[in-house]
């Protein structure tokens, strides 16, 4: 540390240090255990276009409006070569995150005028933001993460080329080529990434760099533009505005929705320590969220304006990112709100959906970054500001934790419906995605491949004796719970299909049973069980013992009532000596 810093510095610097680290473990603790490990959500159409074209058609292809042309190679080679193990799509984002992040930190310290305590602090809320899981709706889904990072990464890669584009021609050709392909990578990774053209033309002004070089980002963003308008399929943009709605109330409207989604993260921070769900009511009828989502944009507005005015810049590479994070997050939500007025009419409760928070939590951050980087210059700045971002870590403590834990019950759930998919049961109250028709249509074909929940082949096993199957296992006299049949929901399509659902007691010296198979009185397998469990030590420590030890889901797709059924551990194919009976009536607690 600064051995002349005073006291309450050090106090600060040790907080701001002691933070990061908490949100940086906690952060990555509750990725790794929370992430997507099926496939879910949009995937199931993306997938069928993937697995039905070509590689360059696929990455070429405009899926619901965005282009996915970087991120889309990650999947598609996890599909060809790694059996769409949605394990490798979330290393793949998480370390997108993680150089983003760095790339990023590497920017703030290149600050000539930051002092340990600023940079520090800097460091606080650029690591914070990133690994605060308020965004887990994105970080967690690994595919949408891949996208937004890919986004994120071309920004940060774009803000350390940026301050060097005043260097002799020479060097400037090849700097102005990298920069280029920043743009590209964050413009062709998800629509909202063509928002950094605007930025960096904005930012180069503001610095006061060449004409030259705000004239190379005039013509990558033009080219982007063009690029982006042909790639296929052609877009249907007739029905981008209400119809017959004036002028004056769409533009009302649209500013609704904008500080809407602005306001969002504060909601969500205040109603988590308030104990209160975010519900379509509070959504639509909430006058905090529209009142501070409209106190940020307007602080932005005139925050922006004066460096527009005065180009302050030139150096100031924190206040840079903070500017940074403000003009390119105001203009991806802008277009937000430009391509979804009409759905967001349909849908008034989506305008603060978490998956918008991933990028309106970097409009706050960027406020505060520009706020770091005036205290620099500012003395009296200095105790505020830093009082300002030690409170930031404390507001979005509990929406942390509160979404960690319901990420880790949502992958619960998931595992759950993979597993019927397993057994060939389609389980209507265990959605995968909304659109059951595009996982009915996709799920054949997922199973001929063997690709994702079907990779390990656990769906031949259903039909088999299982002593062709299996070992027996003496040893595996841990295998001790309960398991009781439940129907399916009323509007179930496969009537004679059935869950069981239980939970296995924990064992002095292994661990619970993670493959388990259902077996009729003539020991054939008549469907596949799976266990999900949680380490009690991380359910302490993480999820505040909300997590169940280790539940059991497995289906059974012919259920015969007057048949008897006893589930037994299949793990390694070592089948367990001891069984536990399914009954037909949950137990009594």
């Amino acid at each position: 540390m600064d051995r002349t810093a005073t006291l309450p510095e050090r106090i600060v610097q040790i907080c701001a240090i002691a933070c990061t680290v908490i949100y940086l473990i906690t952060g990555l603790a509750y990725l790794c255990l929370d992430y997507w490990s099926v496939t879910q959500e949009d995937f199931w159409r993306a997938y069928h276009i993937c697995l039905n074209n070509s590689w360059l058609h696929s990455a070429l292809y405009k899926f619901n409006g965005h282009s996915l042309f970087f991120p889309s190679f990650i999947w598609l080679a996890d599909l060809r070569f790694l059996h769409g193990d949605q394990a490798f799509i979330f290393y793949a984002s998480l370390f997108l995150l993680i150089a983003s992040t760095a790339l990023l930190l590497v920017c703030a310290w290149r600050d000539k005028s930051l002092d340990l305590t600023t940079g520090l602090l800097a460091t606080l809320v650029i690591a914070g933001v990133g690994f605060w899981m308020g965004r887990e709706s994105i970080t967690a889904a690994s595919g949408f993460n891949c996208m937004a990072s890919f986004v994120m990464l071309g920004l940060a890669w774009a803000l350390l080329l940026l301050p060097r584009m005043g260097a002799p021609f020479q060097q400037w050709w090849r700097l102005s080529f990298l920069l280029l392909f920043a743009g590209y990578i964050a413009s062709f990774s998800f629509a909202t990434g063509l928002a950094i053209w605007p930025c960096l033309i904005f930012l180069a002004w503001c610095m006061r760099l060449p004409w030259r070089t705000l004239g190379v980002i005039m013509f990558g963003a033009v080219s982007a533009a063009l690029i982006f308008h042909f790639l296929p399929p052609k877009g249907d943009h007739s029905n981008l505005l209400p119809p017959g709605t004036p002028p004056g109330a769409i533009c009302l409207e649209a500013a609704d929705d904008f500080f809407r989604l602005m306001g969002a993260p504060v909601l969500y921070c205040t109603t988590a320590w308030q104990g209160i769900q975010i519900t379509e009511e509070l959504t639509k009828s909430s006058i905090f969220l529209v009142c501070t989502g409209g106190i940020g944009v307007l602080l932005a507005i005139t925050v922006l304006g004066v460096y527009f005015l005065r180009r302050p810049l030139a150096g100031r590479t924190l206040e840079m990112i903070g500017l940074a994070f403000v003009g390119f997050n105001f203009g991806s939500l802008f277009l937000v709100v430009a391509g979804r007025l009409v759905y967001f009419r349909e849908y008034p409760s989506r305008i603060a959906a978490p998956r918008y928070i991933f990028w309106s939590s970097l409009f706050w951050a960027g406020l505060v970054l520009v706020t770091l980087g005036l205290a620099t210059r500012h003395r009296w700045m200095r105790a505020p500001t830093a009082v300002l971002v030690l409170c930031l870590p404390v507001l979005g403590w509990q929406a942390h934790r509160d979404e960690g834990a319901h990420w880790r019950y949502s992958r619960l759930l998931t595992e759950k419906a993979a597993t019927g998919l397993i057994n060939g049961v389609y389980d209507p109250g265990q959605v995968l995605f909304r659109e059951m028709d595009n996982v009915k249509l996709l799920t054949p074909e997922l199973r001929a491949r063997r690709l994702d929940m079907f990779a390990t082949g656990l769906q031949d096993w259903i039909g088999k004796k299982s002593s062709d199957l299996f070992k027996v296992d003496p040893l595996a006299n841990h295998f001790l719970g309960d398991a009781h049949i439940e129907p399916l929901s009323a509007d179930a399509e496969q009537k004679d299909a059935v869950q069981v659902v239980g939970h296995l007691q924990p064992g002095k010296k292994r661990a619970p049973a993670q493959v388990m198979v259902i077996l009729d009185e003539h020991q054939v397998v008549a469907g596949i069980a799976r266990s999900f469990a949680t380490s009690r030590m991380l359910d302490s420590l993480l999820f505040r013992n909300r997590m169940p030890y280790a539940p059991l889901y497995g289906y059974i797709r012919h259920y015969d009532p007057a048949a008897r059924y006893v589930l037994r551990s299949a793990d390694n194919l070592r089948l367990s000596d001891h069984e536990i009976e399914i009954v037909t009536t949950a137990p009594k607690k």
